[in-house]
């Protein structure tokens, strides 16, 4: 696979991982009661922990991707693109 192709699906993956990881931790913080009086430390640490994490992760997804997919993926011209269009 392209590097450009599995860099962009690797980028797209580690943006909804790292919003998933947020919300997690907003919510864990929040709902556990013990981690309530440091609640920005932990969400802090959850945060850093899952910026580090999730890139290899979501280098690794990025080529999970099958070959056929690959054509999907990448920009073709329409084939009516140089077809002309009607007057309105």
């Amino acid at each position: 696979m392209a590097r450009g192709i599995r860099a962009q699906i690797a980028l797209l993956t580690y943006s909804t991982l790292n919003i998933i990881v947020f919300t997690a931790a907003v919510y864990a913080v929040s709902m556990f009661p013990p981690l309530t009086p440091n609640a920005g430390f932990w969400m802090m640490a959850i945060m850093a922990a899952s910026l580090v994490v999730t890139a290899p992760v979501a280098w690794c997804v990025g080529a999970c991707f099958p070959a056929e997919w690959r054509k999907t993926i990448l920009a073709e011209p329409s084939p009516l693109a140089s077809a002309p269009t009607r007057e309105f």
